[in-house]
């Protein structure tokens, strides 16, 4: 955990990937993206429309996809700023 944050949790398997063509486009998508890029992207400030969003406990709302290419990158995710959504 960081700075007292829940760590985050995916709404969607992995298995989503398998079976849903525009998942998978995404996750093909982000991939090609640096992680510098995809960090940014989840970054909370004016004009970012798609921040990292989160539930209280850490569930991910926006930026699934993201996370799990981070993720697959060793990226320490718990530590990114997100917009929490009650």
């Amino acid at each position: 955990m960081s700075g007292g944050q829940p760590p985050l949790r995916r709404i969607h398997s992995d298995t989503l990937y398998e079976r849903d063509s525009a998942a998978r486009r995404s996750l093909d998508y982000h991939r090609t993206r640096t992680t510098e890029e995809i960090v940014e992207s989840l970054r909370p400030h004016p004009g970012n429309k798609e921040p990292l969003r989160v539930k209280p406990g850490g569930r991910v709302l926006q930026g699934n996809t993201r996370i799990k290419v981070l993720e697959e990158r060793g990226y320490p995710v718990n530590g990114l700023p997100r917009n929490v959504i009650l």
